[in-house]
């Protein structure tokens, strides 16, 4: 019953919170076509790398900007003045004939007319909601520049796109659970392939399938199933976790190590819905990207050494003699403070990793949707986790001592694993960590095997410790 009233009662907190975003969807003003204008900084950035004069195309830009001005400061204030901004610096730099800074200001110039153009601002502030379609021609910028071999422009182009993902990644996670896992991988790569001159040229067809794959999406519509997948996809993991130590803590008889579990599920439900009110009223989602990102990696890695070592302990456990062992040399709160504080500590973070991926995600599909389709679906969602969790504990005490703790170990050994591969592969995303890739590397996106050394090392590294623990378990058990 109290995993029960826990989820139903996070669940009826997010959905007032979705509901509540639906007065703030305003619908964007027509943007001004760019068209003419990037043809122009187009030849001028051509013309400046050829050195040639870059005159006569910037004279024609700033033309083109001077009668569409006013319209472009009505549509959107934002980018008016950062378009002012930007052509103050490339006017100084073209006036001084510093070639290499101007070719830098040209195309600083040009990229805020291409987020312009794919809705990136929207209002009188930048938009928070950008829509897949003008994703896709952010995509087919960065693609424009790496068949011209402009790979400078194109490397800050697929940053921007990093950046701008978790706006639309919502769209596609919904829809496609692999188009998204794939997505996300190829914007590493892209970048680690632009950071290397001798790669470059194997960006290219990564940003070509990732627009090959997003197009079908763009013009889906949206039901209550989709909104519902989202929470029990992001939350089965989670679920697993708390589900695992709330078995231990009532095998094992101690109230306290319960209440401290869902302490600290709790805490990180109310922390995952402050965030979404943060992002929904005060940022825009594509302002959060970075730090979703940075929580997402520092998260899942903590996530999984603290997996690590839980998973020891419960495959240590495993045995009845041990076991009984254990319960009678203690009190009857037969586990002590210490480690009652880090089950909290560890269903916290992996609570926070998948609350805070479920409710940016609601977030980018609030206002896409009708509110009675979206507040069913995540009713529904929720409702399907309560039956999977309550299931779960109810199994969980049925099974016999050692087959719970073997089964037990093995699926946290499974998310220590997976945690600790997208951990590292957010920590690229945010840029914390070199968007390196190797072609020797596999890459299993359900395993969140991604071909880097960065994050195939300490997967190895923890597959090496868990095949060590479990022999040393057996010998020790052999040798009793």
């Amino acid at each position: 019953m109290k995993f029960s009233r826990c989820i139903g009662a996070s669940m009826l907190i997010i959905l007032i919170a979705m509901l509540s975003m639906y007065p703030l969807t305003v619908q964007a003003k027509k943007a001004v076509d760019v068209s003419p204008a990037l043809n122009d900084l187009n030849h001028a950035i051509t013309a400046l790398q050829h050195g040639k004069s870059a005159e006569t195309d910037y004279s024609s830009f700033k033309k083109w900007w001077q009668n569409n001005k006013t319209t472009v400061s009505k549509s959107s204030l934002d980018a008016s003045i950062q378009l002012s901004q930007d052509i103050s610096s490339a006017s100084l730099d073209l006036l001084n004939g510093n070639r290499a800074q101007s070719i830098k200001s040209l195309s600083a110039l040009r990229q805020t007319l291409q987020d312009y153009q794919s809705g990136l601002y929207g209002g009188t502030t930048k938009s928070g909601h950008q829509s897949l379609s003008s994703y896709i021609t952010e995509l087919g910028n960065a693609k424009q520049s790496m068949s011209q071999k402009d790979w400078v422009t194109a490397a800050s182009q697929v940053k921007q796109l990093q950046q701008d993902w978790l706006s639309v990644e919502g769209d596609v996670v919904s829809q496609s659970q692999s188009i998204y896992t794939e997505s996300e991988k190829n914007l590493v790569m892209m970048d680690a392939y632009l950071a290397d001159p001798k790669m470059h040229a194997k960006a290219l067809p990564l940003v070509e399938e990732m627009i090959t794959s997003l197009k079908p999406l763009a013009s889906a519509n949206y039901g209550m199933w989709d909104a519902a997948l989202i929470p029990i996809r992001e939350g089965l993991e989670a679920l697993l976790v708390i589900g695992a130590l709330l078995t231990f803590a009532r095998k094992a008889n101690s109230k306290p190590a319960k209440v401290w579990i869902w302490s600290g599920t709790s805490l990180a439900v109310l922390v995952c819905l402050a965030v979404g009110v943060l992002v929904s009223f005060l940022l825009s989602v594509a302002a959060f990207g970075n730090n979703n990102s940075l929580i997402n990696g520092w998260s899942g890695v903590i996530a999984s050494l603290m997996l690590l070592y839980v998973g020891y302990w419960l495959h240590r456990n495993a045995d009845i003699k041990r076991w009984n062992a254990f319960i009678t040399s203690k009190t009857s709160q037969a586990i002590s403070k210490q480690k009652m504080i880090s089950f909290a500590a560890l269903a916290f973070i992996a609570v926070l990793r998948e609350g805070m991926e479920t409710v940016i995600f609601l977030i980018g599909m609030a206002g896409r949707m009708p509110a009675v389709q979206l507040a069913s679906g995540i009713a529904a969602g929720f409702g399907v986790l309560i039956v999977i969790g309550f299931l779960m504990l109810k199994l969980g005490v049925l099974l016999p001592l050692r087959p719970f703790f073997m089964i037990s170990s093995f699926v946290v050994f499974y998310l220590c694993f997976k945690f600790m591969g997208s951990g590292i592969h957010s920590l690229q995303m945010a840029g914390i960590l070199p968007s390196t890739v190797s072609d020797t590397l596999p890459s299993i996106n359900s395993l969140s095997i991604f071909p880097s050394w960065y994050s195939t090392i300490p997967q190895v590294a923890c597959l090496l410790l868990f095949i060590f623990i479990i022999l040393k378990e057996r010998r020790a058990a052999a040798s009793h």
